[in-house]
């Protein structure tokens, strides 16, 4: 049955904005949004707050919170859709998630703080039942514990996680490390503002060292040479981030590393001539070595053809 909302301009006084019984933010996430304020300032406000009655001639804020607070310091009164009393704690919720999805898809966050907070009103499987599909996903147990394992994590991750500074996938992996490896990745994180592929580069290849080691991400992590790169005061933060990708590269597969560094130091005595690159066989399997030769067109390759085909037979004849 479709909900009942009714149109009704409210005073803001009567509106308590921090009743975050169905928010889908944490409570300290970032009240002020500048570029919300000068939307509305602009153009006012296009989809108007969803409130319900509370005791006290009171409302709740089911959806629009920051909409609502960005005014408060500009008006007394707001234009909301008022939500019946008597429609359920669970039918209140599913509206809040879907006015959040009807206008940019919701972060896992969010997701996460929605199944959790059905939890207040239904048992685990009913959750799964009634709100998984709502994120177009099956009401599996599983599924549904993966979404609320997010929430364990500290108040500076779930931040980054709600503003996507940090992956989603990689939230996962730290919810599962200890805390002390789990800060350290994401004080690395945050240090270097590193991209959502380095994210995963990072922890994946910490994880590897660390196994191979017998050791934790954390000791891993302190090496005087990396050290040296982080503190470096004349670099820039993409370039720690580069030289720290190529530090990891090294300790994740230090043979190949050092094959590559070897066929380098090779290349390079030749002297190669623009348009002429030498290149070894995918994880140095072989020892074969392929040059290619780039012309600037066909009269040029023409021109050089009866030269180099000589070459070649001789090669051939070898």
């Amino acid at each position: 049955m479709p909900l009942q909302l009714r149109a009704t301009r409210l005073p803001l006084a009567q509106i308590d904005l921090n009743d975050d019984t169905f928010a889908l933010t944490i409570p300290d996430a970032p009240a002020a949004d500048p570029g919300l304020e000068a939307s509305i300032a602009e153009i006012g406000i296009l989809h108007p707050p969803i409130v319900q009655e509370k005791a006290n001639s009171l409302y709740r804020v089911v959806a629009g919170v920051k909409r609502l607070r960005a005014i408060s310091t500009t008006r007394t009164a707001c234009d909301c859709l008022l939500l019946a009393a008597n429609t359920s704690p669970t039918e209140t919720l599913a509206a809040a998630f879907a006015e959040t999805r009807a206008s940019r898809p919701p972060t896992a966050l969010e997701k996460a703080l929605f199944l959790n907070k059905g939890l207040r009103w239904l048992d685990e499987e009913q959750v799964a039942r009634r709100f998984l599909p709502m994120l177009g996903e099956k009401g599996d147990l599983q599924q549904l514990r993966q979404h609320l394992q997010l929430l364990q994590l500290e108040e500076p991750l779930l931040l980054a996680l709600q503003n996507g500074t940090l992956d989603e996938s990689v939230a996962r992996d730290l919810a599962e490390m200890s805390f002390i490896d789990r800060m350290t990745l994401f004080d690395l994180i945050s240090l270097l503002t590193l991209s959502v592929d380095d994210q995963r580069k990072l922890v994946t290849g910490c994880r590897e060292v660390a196994k191979r080691n017998g050791t934790n991400i954390t000791a891993v992590l302190d090496d005087q040479d990396l050290n040296a790169i982080l503190n470096h005061e004349a670099s820039t933060p993409p370039q720690k981030a580069e030289q720290l990708m190529s530090w990891l590269a090294d300790h994740c597969s230090p043979r190949q590393q050092a094959a590559e560094k070897e066929f380098q130091a090779f290349r390079a005595q030749f002297a190669l001539p623009q348009g002429v690159t030498l290149h070894h066989v995918q994880s140095f399997a072989e020892d074969t070595v392929t040059m290619e030769v780039t012309f600037a067109n066909r009269e040029q390759l023409e021109r050089l053809w009866p030269s180099l085909r000589e070459i070649l037979v001789d090669k051939g004849e070898d």
